[in-house]
């Protein structure tokens, strides 16, 4: 007997073609003597209608099945996948058609005797492909996760993840037997995400840039024991080189390299890799990986290249080093290192100030046929500046090994390395990025004068000053305090800010500060962190530090008819860098912004040498609220300062108190001996010590050391944002 099978097609029109096939007698029915539609029948049609995402056909069909016009055709597994993926290929895709329907089919199929399985995963797959292609990574997302939270019996979970949000799969909110199609009792049956539930969502994730979110799906994957593909691996990859993640990137080209190990048993897994590859196996499409390929080794690179510090930037050239014998082994030159590959791992060095490394390489490149660009040359010097910057660091610390000419020999060589690209013969000529770079050299290398020059070269080549040009050489007048020469700095980016919308970022203002703090200009250091708020921009807590550690340097200025010994000055800039400190802690912060541990070192040991003991015992306090241990040597110093303003009893207490943070001051000399001093100061004076020290408060308003509350109450909460404005000069 021959009966009539549709062909799934790419025509609109399916009914048109048609072909005469012998048939099973299973597959067809008979009625009197017609032949009509089975299961498999709907099933090719449907199909040619989701390859045409011809929606409204589809949907029509499966109404038809549902509402029994055909009775001998139940609508399967298969009738509602097919259905849902013609969600997808509809344009634009049907997200809400889809939803429903996955819902529908969840609670007919679970329901049903002939589909014990239920809908299946790829039903579900279909669905969060919709979402994928329309952009909709929450929602694939938040369907994934109600996957696994279903399939680990754990529905409390998934209320708990989604708060006040209703489940997408909201069927599951009512799993009572009138739920139930044909009131059967049961439970509604929700597949365990595979590979490419796991895949297809990680790619949304990647196309949004959601890279967080990936890494975390990577690790549920992970842990719920679903072995991802290459492409999947290759997207977790390309999140960890946009995060920086060295430890986490090489965490998973291992896993990558585990791909190829069945290579060779792929017969007993044919149906394994027909399932995992179904969809991805079209012309064109990416062919599975059987390991890292050169797109995860760049990726591995730069992610390596990325992590803080270049912290990994020998793991980056061991990386290239594979790459390159991998290629050998496989005789790809399509694998092999290529100039972007070299490029990350130069750009690691880079990060780590690793000059001579980054210089051997680009010999290597160019032993290998391949050229350097000028993203390479850009990222050398870079390198060279990052050096200087580190063997100046070393100097500053007083490492007597390291000479200046030690600091700028990186820097002559990202300037010769310049001069040789700007040479007639050179193919690679430098743009803004590198011009940048040799003025941060130059920066690092302590040399104002030539990062000014290349200024007027880039001019001169036609190039024009961007705000990280602007920014460098803001750095270049902070490494040697020339607060002349950041006011001009400070002019140029005005009169570009005139003409081409340039304007001073918490960058170039950072860098001021600190110039201003070299240079013993604490005032205006103060006033360019009030100019910074009023241009409604953000400074970071180490730009507040830096104006609280200039205005704490600062050497008392004392007015004409003071006399000079005299503790009066006509200007106390502690209690400015208290104000400081206020705005820090007041709601008004910049985001992100708190005292740190070296806020609090800097204030408590300010107030102490300042005989404010009470205000740097209170910060001691506060400093421990925040977390923080405070050091033994700010307890030294505020006993000493009690002891100076003459009240050995709040000494005492202070060194009492020091024992709930773990310190005993019997162990420690100078306390020791102060404590034995204050005992026997406080038995001579007695009773009549309040009386002494109440009289000297001119000498120390807050030597006394009284309680002092260093907040304000809620109803002046608001005024502490003016608290730099009010500051006199």
């Amino acid at each position: 007997m021959h009966a009539l099978e549709l062909i799934p097609c790419s025509s609109p029109w399916p009914l048109r073609f048609l072909k005469t096939v012998p048939l099973p007698p299973e597959t067809t029915a008979k009625k009197g003597g017609r032949l009509s539609p089975n299961v498999f029948t709907f099933g090719s049609l449907l199909a040619s209608c989701a390859r045409n995402g011809d929606i409204s056909l589809a949907v029509k069909l499966l109404r038809e099945l549902e509402g029994g016009s055909y009775p001998d055709v139940t609508p399967n597994n298969v009738i509602y996948s097919t259905v849902i993926s013609a969600c997808e290929r509809s344009d634009p895709p049907r997200v809400d058609l889809a939803l429903e329907l996955l819902n529908n089919a969840t609670v007919a199929l679970s329901s049903s005797s002939s589909n014990a399985g239920g809908l299946g995963v790829v039903g579900f797959n279909a669905a969060i492909s919709t979402m994928a292609r329309a952009a909709q990574w929450q929602m694939a997302v938040r369907l994934l996760d109600e996957m696994i939270m279903h399939s680990n019996s754990n529905m409390e979970s998934i209320r708990h993840y989604h708060g006040e949000q209703k489940l997408l799969l909201h069927v599951l909110d009512d799993t009572s037997p009138s739920s139930w199609a044909d009131g059967r009792e049961g439970e509604m049956i929700v597949p365990k995400p595979d590979d490419v539930t796991f895949g297809t969502v990680l790619a949304a994730c990647e196309r949004s840039g959601e890279w967080e979110e990936l890494l975390r799906i990577a690790n549920a994957a992970r842990q719920n024991g679903v072995a991802l593909d290459g492409i999947a691996l290759t997207s977790v990859l390309h999140a960890c080189q946009q995060l920086g993640l060295a430890e986490v990137a090489l965490e998973y080209l291992e896993l990558m390299k585990e791909l190829g190990d069945g290579e060779g048993d792929e017969s007993a897994n044919s149906n394994t890799v027909d399932r995992r590859t179904r969809g991805r196996m079209r012309k064109g499409a990416r062919q599975a990986l059987r390991g890292p390929d050169g797109v995860a080794y760049r990726l591995a690179i730069s992610a390596c290249a990325r992590a803080p510090h270049g912290a990994r930037w020998k793991e980056g050239i061991r990386l290239l080093n594979e790459m390159r014998d991998a290629a050998l082994k496989t005789n790809s030159t399509a694998e092999a290192p290529d100039v972007v590959a070299y490029t990350a791992a130069i750009a690691g060095c880079s990060e780590a100030g690793e000059y001579t490394a980054a210089m051997r390489l680009i010999q290597t490149m160019r032993s290998e046929g391949i050229m350097p660009n000028v993203v390479t040359f850009s990222a050398v010097m870079n390198a060279c500046a990052s050096a200087s910057a580190i063997m100046a660091r070393r100097r500053e610390e007083e490492d007597r090994s390291i000479e200046l000419e030690d600091v700028k020999a990186p820097m002559n060589r990202a300037l010769r390395l310049l001069e040789a690209m700007k040479s007639p013969t050179s193919s690679v000529r430098p743009n803004i990025v590198t011009y940048n770079a040799a003025i941060r050299a130059c920066a690092e290398g302590l040399n104002l004068d030539v990062a000014f020059d290349l200024l007027r070269q880039l001019k001169e080549d036609g190039l024009e000053p961007t705000v990280v040009t602007y920014g460098s050489l803001m750095t270049a007048c902070e490494r040697v305090g020339n607060i002349e020469a950041a006011s001009k700095v400070f002019r140029m980016v005005k009169n570009h800010d005139e003409e081409d919308g340039i304007k001073a970022n918490e960058i170039i203002y950072g860098a001021a500060i600190s110039c201003c703090r070299k240079a013993g200009e604490p005032e205006r250091a103060l006033l360019l962190l009030r100019k910074m708020i009023s241009e409604k921009l953000a400074p970071n807590t180490a730009t507040f530090n830096t104006v609280i550690a200039a205005l704490s340097e600062a050497k008392p200025s004392f007015s004409s008819s003071t006399a000079k010994g005299s503790k009066e000055t006509t200007s106390n800039t502690w209690e400015k860098a208290l104000s400081v400190y206020k705005v820090m802690k007041s709601k008004h912060a910049p985001p992100g912004v708190s005292p740190n541990r070296q806020t609090y070192n800097i204030l408590i040991r300010n107030l102490a040498t300042n005989l404010q003991p009470g205000y740097a015992e209170s910060l001691l306090t506060s400093m421990c609220d925040a977390g923080f241990v405070p050091d033994v040597d700010l307890y030294t110093l505020t006993v000493r300062s009690y002891e100076r303003c003459g009240n050995p009893m709040r000494a005492l207490g202070l060194m009492e108190s020091m024992r709930e943070v773990g310190y005993d001051f019997y162990d420690i000399k100078v306390l020791d001996e102060a404590f034995k001093n204050a005992v026997k100061i406080v038995n001579k004076v007695g009773k009549g010590f309040a009386t002494e020290t109440g009289s000297r408060r001119g000498y120390s308003d807050f030597c006394v050391g009284e309680e002092i509350n260093l907040y304000h109450d809620d109803d002046d909460d608001d005024n502490d944002y003016q608290i730099l404005d009010s500051l006199k000069y």
